[in-house]
């Protein structure tokens, strides 16, 4: 970026002053298809082995296409890194099942081990994931230690398990304690004022969609359902489908958008703080056209219902911003690709 593109941009945005600077999604669902249908095709003629390629060119084409104050974000992670990463990842799995097959006692001591190998699994992926991002030539980071990632991933979960799952929004709460303040662009740490009570909404939403959809889905069915004919049953079950489903994305869609909208909303980076007017219904529409459509297409609209929702999702995303410009780039130890691809062989769900 020029200094005089710097400077007009400080200039329009005096301090003490800020201005609402949106998040756009500027990618496109055919365009994107290219990217993916040959993405398969090379990983299975390859066995697998493009599949790192894969997931660089997935990444850098949805990073390259969300832009913030005119700007694209940018991936930076290596294929070749990523590779090797996801090698040892598998190799390490492939031991695992051995030993379990042969020794269970000694596969039993591996899977208590794994409870210590995990956060540090996770850290590592969450370094990894926000040192190969960047913006302006900036680059995110990621602190934490591996005692806080103990009690966010592993501690945290079991109080929701004990819970019977009611505990669940304490246990996001928490790992959202974790995962906020140890993010930073270039110097500037993130903050977040989220409480409790922000992420404890969810269960009554989700519960209250459960509860209204099964009794909505059982007067539906009472009309349709009236006769033993193939064309009745036929119809019912056509509905019922539907209305099942809508109630499973339902019920997604509120976790995914009340998360979303608990995090985002009390996200301050310096003096720029993240905003967003994710909704429920919004988000469930999108969600809904998506799933329907795949099924429909037999997958083949997948591409297109990754854009819809990134675009969804973007452009309902802004900064309240006082000085995008004051971010300075430090330098950090470079991360290998180990920490984010197992963590993807273990099928982590981590970050936000």
């Amino acid at each position: 970026m020029s200094e005089c593109s710097t400077a007009t941009r400080s200039e329009e945005n005096p301090p003490g002053s800020f201005r609402r600077v949106p998040f756009e999604f500027r990618g496109d669902g055919g365009e994107f298809f290219r990217i993916w249908i040959v993405n398969i095709v090379l990983t299975v003629l390859t066995l697998g082995i493009y599949s790192a390629w894969a997931t660089v060119r997935t990444n850098r084409y949805f990073y390259g296409n969300t832009y913030l104050d005119g700007d694209a974000f940018d991936y930076l992670a290596s294929p070749v890194n990523i590779l090797i990463g996801r090698a040892i990842a598998v190799f390490l799995l492939i031991i695992y099942n051995i030993v379990w097959q042969l020794m269970p006692g000694l596969g039993l001591l591996l899977s208590l081990a794994l409870l210590i190998f995990i956060p540090q699994v996770v850290l590592l992926s969450l370094r990894f994931g926000a040192r190969m991002t960047a913006w302006r030539g900036v680059r995110f980071g990621f602190g934490g230690d591996l005692i806080a990632a103990l009690k966010a991933y592993i501690l945290w979960p079991i109080v929701g398990i004990l819970t019977l799952g009611l505990g669940l929004p304490y246990v996001w709460y928490r790992q959202n304690r974790f995962l906020i303040p140890n993010y930073r662009l270039g110097t500037t740490s993130a903050e977040t004022s989220a409480k409790a009570d922000d992420f404890l909404i969810i269960i009554p939403v989700v519960l209250g969609i459960g509860f209204i959809g099964a009794i909505l889905a059982f007067i539906m069915g009472s009309f349709l359902f009236t006769s033993d004919e193939p064309t009745g049953v036929a119809l019912y079950s056509v509905v019922a489908g539907i209305g099942y489903l809508a109630i499973y994305v339902g019920i997604y869609a509120a976790t995914r958008a009340l998360y979303l909208h608990a995090t985002y909303n009390n996200i301050s980076l310096g003096n720029n703080s993240l905003r967003s007017s994710i909704s429920v219904w919004g988000f469930f529409k999108v969600v809904m056209v998506n799933t329907l459509l795949t099924i429909i297409t037999l997958g083949f609209f997948y591409p297109w219902a990754q854009v819809r929702t990134a675009r969804y999702l973007q452009n309902n995303l802004w900064v309240e911003a006082e000085d995008l410009e004051s971010f300075v780039a430090d330098e950090q130890e470079k991360q290998n690709a180990l920490g984010e691809e197992v963590g993807e062989a273990f099928d982590l769900g981590i970050g936000i």
